[in-house]
């Protein structure tokens, strides 16, 4: 009995800890075949176009809160909400963005720009060297 507790409990925290991976939607450009995306450590893009797959790793993930538009909302209106916004306690007013260089085995590049809110799905754009533009949202 207490060893299936153990196993139970030992597969909700690896649960837990595993990264978030976001698929790429049928709404992306045609051109893309497959692709993912995990914004949490390991951090990893993946994007097939063709028979060509390019990869990022390791790119930085920036936080956007506008603490002075916030303020201005919250402060005299709603302050205990203000207070918990400034505290870092509610984090549904940020947003996230990325500028990963996925690159591929024969030394291809795509620049791309993703952004996304809190509790929303990523999307933004790739562009090839050539200067083509790929749209990418993630589910």
């Amino acid at each position: 009995m207490f060893k299936t507790g153990l196993i139970v409990a030992g597969a909700a925290v690896i649960a837990g800890c595993a990264p978030h991976l976001h698929q790429l939607r049928a709404d992306s450009s045609p051109a893309l075949v497959r692709g993912e995306f995990i914004h949490e450590n390991p951090r990893r893009l993946t994007l097939t176009i063709g028979d060509r797959c390019y990869i990022a790793e390791g790119f930085k993930i920036h936080r956007h809160t506008n603490l002075a538009e916030l303020q201005r909302r919250y402060r005299n209106t709603n302050p205990k909400h203000w207070d918990r916004i400034f505290a870092g306690l509610d984090r549904s007013h940020e947003t996230y963005s990325a500028e990963p260089v996925p690159k591929s085995a024969d030394g291809a590049e795509l620049t791309c720009q993703l952004a996304w809110g809190a509790g929303k799905t990523p999307q933004g754009a790739c562009q090839d060297k050539a200067g083509v533009e790929y749209q990418v949202h993630f589910d």
